[in-house]
């Protein structure tokens, strides 16, 4: 048994950082709300003097030619030993816990890094090499499914091993390292007990440095010409964004090269 939540990632050989650009006026009122000032936070180099402002945490910084967010994640993969790595985004700003009768917010930062920890050890112990928990809409969670297994996962992402990597491309590659994942190993683990809300693709700061509807649809065309028939995208209606929906079943049997 661990004594402290610090002395669990050190047992199972766990690193939890925060990655973040362009985002110092945002990310104490955001996700630093739901982690202990001793979790890293990953920044370009030349912004590490901003965020030493107005954050205690300890900063790690990338090379300010390390642009987008699949360079960026191969670039953690590569400098950190730990053999999980749990990389989360800077935008949260919410944390539910949806397994009791009524919908629960999580609001102290040690149970946040120990509902995270024990999805990290359910994950080890399944062999599984990506995991994460639920991109759904809190409302949508069925309490017979508080796992799944042939889904994706995001904003909190999970990796174990060197196995894969992360497309080199700016948007979406959280999708295609799930894919490979899905493909090859038939198997990835989302814990649908815990949501994380956060501000996707409609704000300042991030990836939205590069974001053009251009670069958007280019990236995102391109994974489904990659990925088809196993991805596919729409653009909702009434909505300036898009709906990309898996369909893995969860037995397959496909090399990926």
């Amino acid at each position: 048994m661990c004594l402290t939540e610090k002395d669990c990632l050190k047992k199972y050989d766990i690193r939890i950082v925060i990655i973040s650009r362009s985002r110092a006026n945002t990310i104490k009122s955001k996700t630093l709300k739901y982690f202990p000032d001793w979790i890293e936070v990953i920044v370009p180099e030349s912004q590490k003097e901003t965020y030493q402002k107005v954050i205690s945490n300890p900063i790690l910084t990338t090379p300010d030619d390390i642009k987008g967010l699949g360079l960026l994640r191969n670039w953690v993969l590569d400098h950190l030993k730990e053999k999980t790595v749990v990389m989360v985004d800077d935008d949260i700003t919410s944390v539910y816990s949806l397994t009791g009768p009524l919908t629960r917010r999580i609001e102290d930062p040690l149970e946040v890094v120990q509902l995270i920890i024990n999805t990290t050890v359910m994950a080890q112990d399944l062999g599984v090499s990506c995991f994460g928990f639920s991109q759904l809409d809190i409302r949508k969670y069925k309490g017979t499914d508080p796992f799944i297994l042939n889904t994706w996962v995001g904003c909190i992402i999970g990796i174990i091993g060197r196995r894969y990597r992360f497309r080199q491309d700016k948007f979406k590659v959280d999708i295609d390292f799930c894919l490979k994942n899905l493909l090859v190993d038939r198997i990835l683990f989302c814990d649908s007990r815990y949501y994380f809300a956060q501000n996707r693709d409609n704000n300042t700061g991030g990836n939205s440095e590069y974001r053009t509807e251009e670069t958007m649809y280019e990236s995102i065309n391109s994974l489904v010409d990659k990925w088809f028939p196993y991805v596919s995208s729409n653009k909702k209606k009434h909505r300036n964004n898009v709906s990309i929906k898996l369909n893995v079943a969860r037995r397959q049997s496909i090399s990926y090269e």
